[in-house]
């Protein structure tokens, strides 16, 4: 073995350890995604340097729609309301940006791809076992070594990545012929989604699932109008979203749930479009969301619950946060973004069933960014992106076996995934 290929090697038993650890550390330590993307991203792009410009080709509109979003960010620190704050967050969001365009480039030059989905598998026979053992014992496994107590919302990150994993993976096995082990891990990661107390993450497991029924019946059809339907949502956010507080047929149903948080997301977005209103055009800046003025009074619930902000650290809805910190270019280049890898999935070359998987799993992103995390949070791009890695490793995977299958001959090979 050469010294080039050596080293590729190297390089791609890291990643795959990587992905292995992926959603045991969100079950125990969520926000080291953050880190372990970033040593995955350098790993890929050590992979994917020596192949030259062929391996990052087909990265430009991604790159580029990334880059503008940066440099406006940037731009923006001349008028956020902490601009020193926005500085640091451009920083961050490079390093995270560059090491998810690596993962990108690096999934179709795996070497052995299939082995990476075994480590995937394992990794979430790992996870599974300790969400269930931090649910039941209220977190025995991380008490000595974090100060916050622990609540099922803490739980909530490893539940929103096994959304994003679980109908890639499990087409991939069903393709492999694999259908003993994906009922194993299928049957309690969905237990576990629909169980776990994350209600963003339980609709958009099952928005998902209904994606991937309709994408495995007109895959073209619908991406393209998803991809426009997305657009518009990121679009059209601050006239959809604020004003849902003042519609009865949604406010009381909302009133009568027992957790606060339905109730103050309406709270949230119903401030946050008020003060997108007040700068439309330029927005307050780059990750300004924590600093607007007014964000942190008290928004007066009844007394018999808790105090809660009118804007804690972020808006909770990723349309409504790029709006309100980056104003309509920022909403412009992050509709192009969600429009994109819906365009891709229309025409990549995948079998039917992975295919509309991969759907459903982008419904579910989606769908989670509209009521969960920040926008600009690390640990959860960083997921995100090693998720797209997983996604597209898998695809990789499956190529591979249906050219092995080619090669040994018409009488062995695995009969043809139709196309929609």
């Amino acid at each position: 073995m050469t010294g080039r290929l050596r080293t590729a090697a190297v390089l791609e038993a890291a990643l795959d350890l990587c992905v292995f650890l992926l959603l045991p550390l969100l079950v125990l330590f969520p926000l080291t995604a953050a880190t372990l993307a970033g040593a995955a991203g350098l790993c890929a792009f050590g992979l994917a340097a020596p192949a030259g410009f062929a391996a990052w080709r087909g990265l430009r509109r991604p790159a580029l729609l990334l880059a503008a979003l940066l440099a406006w960010g940037l731009l923006s620190s001349l008028w956020a309301v902490q601009p020193g704050r926005s500085l640091l967050m451009a920083a961050r969001l490079l390093g995270l940006f560059a090491g998810g365009l690596a993962l990108i480039a690096a999934a179709p030059l795996l070497a052995a791809p299939g082995r990476l989905v075994g480590w995937l598998c394992g990794g979430l026979a790992v996870a599974l076992v300790l969400t269930a053992v931090q649910d039941w014992t209220l977190g025995a496994l991380t008490r000595p070594f974090v100060e916050h107590v622990f609540d099922e919302p803490r739980l909530n990150h490893i539940e929103s990545a096994l959304v994003l994993l679980v109908l890639p993976l499990g087409a991939t096995l069903v393709l492999q012929r694999r259908r003993l082990v994906a009922a194993l891990l299928a049957v309690p990661t969905a237990a576990a989604i629909l169980l776990l107390v994350g209600d963003a993450a339980r609709l958009a497991f099952l928005a998902g699932i209904g994606a991937a029924a309709a994408l495995y019946v007109a895959r073209r059809s619908v991406a393209r109008l998803a991809a426009a339907l997305g657009a518009l949502v990121v679009l059209l956010a601050p006239l959809i979203f604020p004003p849902l507080l003042g519609i009865k047929a949604v406010v009381r149903p909302v009133e009568h749930l027992a957790k606060i948080s339905m109730w103050h997301r309406l709270e949230i977005w119903n401030f946050v479009g008020a003060r997108i209103a007040e700068r439309p055009l330029l927005g307050w800046g780059l990750d300004s969301s924590r600093a607007i003025p007014g964000g942190n009074e008290v928004i007066p619930f009844p007394s018999v619950l808790p105090l809660v902000e009118y804007l804690p650290l972020h808006p909770h809805n990723m349309t409504l946060q790029i709006w309100l910190e980056l104003g309509l270019p920022g909403a412009l280049l992050c509709a192009l973004l969600v429009a994109l890898p819906w365009l891709t999935l229309a025409t990549a070359p995948w079998p039917r069933l992975y295919a509309a998987a991969a759907g459903g799993s982008l419904t579910a992103a989606f769908v989670v960014a509209l009521g969960s995390f920040g926008l600009w949070q690390e640990w959860w791009i960083g997921t995100e992106f090693l998720a797209l890695f997983a996604i597209l490793a898998m695809a990789r995977a499956l190529s591979v076996d249906d050219g092995a299958a080619a090669a040994r001959g018409p009488c062995r090979a695995r009969p043809a995934q139709p196309m929609p």
